[in-house]
């Protein structure tokens, strides 16, 4: 679901969709939790880790970050696609 660790690393490490597949006979319980961040939170690849690269993913503020997850419109595209940079 949520891809940071790929857009951190600028790619480098990779992110997995997270995909359930439910069971007919058993019942299933999940759980989800986000962890409050600041305002000024940005989103995107860290300079630190780029070392020379080119960056692969936009940087933006935590709040588009979550407007545009939460409220996009997917067509068969993931997440982490939108978030990249366009050549």
């Amino acid at each position: 679901m949520l891809c940071f660790k790929q857009i951190f690393t600028n790619g480098k490490y990779k992110s997995i969709e997270h995909r359930v597949v439910t069971h007919s006979q058993k019942e299933r319980l999940s759980i989800a939790s986000l962890h409050s961040t600041g305002n000024d939170v940005l989103i995107g690849p860290l300079s630190e880790l780029l070392g020379g690269c080119e960056q692969k993913y936009k940087t933006t503020s935590r709040d588009e970050y979550f407007r545009g997850f939460f409220a996009a419109k997917l067509d068969g595209k993931s997440h982490l696609e939108r978030m990249k940079i366009k050549k």
